[in-house]
């Protein structure tokens, strides 16, 4: 089996060091970079499945990297700050999850193995998937036709089509469409969505959840009162 890759962005150089070390030992790939300059350039070349992230970067806010590296790699961040509009804004911009300094660091390689079990467990989900095209669509036929609407969910390339064109979604905006929208007519409470796309090892709280659908229901062009995703007061979210 091939190695799980992670890049360690930390300017302090003992922390980013001591994880190196640490993980290379619980046999991950790691390379370390010292500022954001260097990252993106070992970032391209060096393709890691994981970003351990400091915010607090010399040349560039860990935030702007956040944005360019989610596409493609899990992010954990890390910071000195315990700032709840830290944490929500790292998660608005796709960070996966959200590490304090100071911190233990059998808590990071728990949170990096929590994180790479639950993507496994979606992959296995997605392989046994039957659907391989799915419509989001209105419960009107017409002649035994399906008026269809905008939205189409291709779960075997992980893509979102609204009027012939993909919508740019992030990993875990797509799982959690997808999850609530195999669970069409099931109300679920936040903890229950943390559960059921985060994991039940997932350390974040329930404004996550509300943190990923207000996002989601921008990125499909969507606003609260006319949104696919239905939100139910005092309870959660659901589709119909």
């Amino acid at each position: 089996m091939l190695k799980k890759k992670i890049l360690v962005i930390e300017d302090e150089f003992s922390i980013n060091d001591t994880l190196k070390f640490t993980l290379s030992k619980e046999n991950f790939e790691v390379k370390g970079a010292y500022n954001g300059e260097s990252a993106l350039k070992i970032f391209e070349e060096f393709e890691p499945h994981l970003v351990l992230l400091d915010i607090m970067l010399p040349d560039i806010s860990g935030f702007e990297l956040c944005k360019v590296m989610s596409q493609k790699s899990y992010i954990v961040m890390l910071t000195a700050r315990d700032d709840v509009i830290d944490k929500i804004l790292g998660m608005e911009i796709g960070a996966d999850d959200y590490i304090t300094k100071p911190f233990e660091i059998r808590e990071v390689t728990a949170r990096i193995n929590a994180i790479f079990r639950r993507a496994s467990k979606n992959i296995l989900n997605n392989e046994h998937e039957n659907i391989a095209n799915t419509v989001l669509e209105n419960d009107t036929n017409d002649d035994d036709n399906i008026k269809k609407d905008e939205f189409t969910i291709n779960f075997d390339t992980r893509t979102v089509i609204r009027d012939g064109k993909e919508i740019m979604l992030k990993r875990k905006e797509f799982e959690l469409l997808s999850y609530l929208y195999k669970n069409k007519g099931i109300v679920f409470t936040r903890q229950q969505l943390l559960n059921g796309v985060w994991g039940y090892d997932y350390y974040g709280d329930t404004r996550t959840v509300d943190v990923h659908i207000r996002r989601l229901r921008a990125n499909l062009g969507n606003d609260k009162e006319n949104s696919v995703i239905e939100t139910v007061f005092g309870v959660g979210y659901v589709i119909r």
